[in-house]
């Protein structure tokens, strides 16, 4: 049997099993990354500031491809909820519409046929906190919108995007609560409701000192995470794919035939290529410390890549709400042969430590995992593949 997962709040767990020694790393990492002005802020050409978010670690764009979904989770090391936004990429004074939690309209969703698990104890929360995010097109028509939560409980949190006038709305309609150990990372959608997510450490591994000794393992090159598997008609389990062992699983993506995974191993600098059935490894590529994925129109892959000193980011991890100036870099990826191509390098002001590389026509969208901003990047229409 099991033991029960420690706090309730699972992001809160995870940074907290840093202890004493992330305490003494932070001290020794205080001037590691740049001082960021507060917002709002001058804009730069080429790249503009958009204010008014809390630490939108994930983006999505709609099916409008103008609007895009951001996931804002709580501060970690601390209780501080989360949430799901929209935001109208065209709008010139930009303004955020609150996608969940809201309002009680979407209690509505427990009376119709769930899309989660039979088990599901219902909807979640005021700690709901979410991380990664993905959108699909059902067999039925009907979009769907998963969102893995930290908050409360470790769960993937189910919707329906509905479009209500001119505006988008979500609607709960279940959740799959998994295994205890799991500390899932991010997640991608099947067309018939099933989804793959990663898991990035066991988060009951034993103590040693008072550390977690999965969360080491994963820094230190350990296989600890992977790829598993979710259908709706089995929902109680849960398939691992065999060649996604790797140590701090991260961002996944799905081909649109959904035959082949990709996934960020943060820890082994590596985005993976898998093959669904099967779950053998059938290429990679080298990044560091690659993070979340997104496909552009063209059918290539984004990838953030968090290039700055691991006691950089600890400090902003340390810091989480602060808006970090951490060094990243963006990578677009031939799923065919898996080349990449580094199309921006950054550190420092704006906005650093970006997560995510969200493309809307001529312009990238990054979000980060810490602060209150995103930024739009318009790059050369050469580097996005027109």
């Amino acid at each position: 049997m099991h033991k029960p997962a420690k706090p309730s709040n699972s992001v809160q767990y995870w940074f907290s099993l840093l202890g004493p020694l992330a305490f003494c790393l932070f001290l020794l990492s205080a001037c590691a990354s740049p001082s960021i002005p507060p917002c709002p802020q001058a804009s730069t050409p080429g790249l503009t500031v958009i204010c008014g978010f809390q630490n939108p670690e994930d983006i999505k764009v709609l099916p409008d491809r103008k609007t895009l979904l951001i996931s804002q989770i709580g501060a970690m090391g601390k209780s501080t909820p989360g949430s799901l936004v929209f935001f109208d990429t065209q709008t010139s004074t930009p303004q955020l519409q609150a996608a969940f939690p809201k309002s009680a309209t979407v209690a509505s969703a427990e009376a119709e046929t769930p899309w989660g698990a039979e088990n599901c104890p219902g909807m979640p929360g005021p700690e709901f906190s979410p991380l990664g995010i993905a959108i699909q097109e059902r067999t039925d028509g009907r979009w769907q919108v998963a969102a893995v939560n930290h908050g409360q409980r470790q769960s993937v949190e189910m919707f329906e995007l509905l479009k209500v006038g001119a505006h988008y709305d979500l609607k709960w309609r279940g959740c799959v609560i998994t295994p205890p150990e799991v500390l899932m990372n991010s997640v991608t959608l099947l067309r018939n409701g099933g989804f793959l997510a990663t898991h990035m450490f066991d988060r009951q591994a034993p103590e040693f000192l008072g550390f977690n000794t999965s969360l080491w393992k994963s820094q230190l090159g350990f296989d600890t995470g992977y790829v598993f598997e979710w259908q709706p008609d089995q929902a109680h389990a849960f398939r691992i794919l065999s060649g996604s062992h790797g140590p701090f699983l991260n961002g996944i993506e799905l081909s649109p035939d959904e035959t082949t995974v990709f996934a960020s191993v943060t820890s082994a600098h590596q985005v993976l290529k898998l093959d669904r059935a099967s779950g053998k490894l059938l290429a990679s590529v080298s990044i560091e410390r690659p993070d979340n994925l997104s496909w552009d129109p063209q059918g290539h892959l984004l990838v953030a890549s968090l290039t700055g000193s691991r006691l950089a980011n600890l400090r902003c991890i340390q810091n989480t709400g602060e808006t970090c100036g951490l060094a990243f870099e963006i990578y677009r990826i031939d799923p065919k042969d898996m080349r990449k191509q580094m199309l921006l390098s950054h550190q420092g002001s704006p906005m650093g430590a970006a997560t995510v590389a969200q493309p809307v026509g001529d312009d990238l969208f990054l979000g980060s995992f810490t602060g209150d901003r995103i930024l739009k990047i318009s790059l050369p229409k050469s580097h996005l593949g027109h």
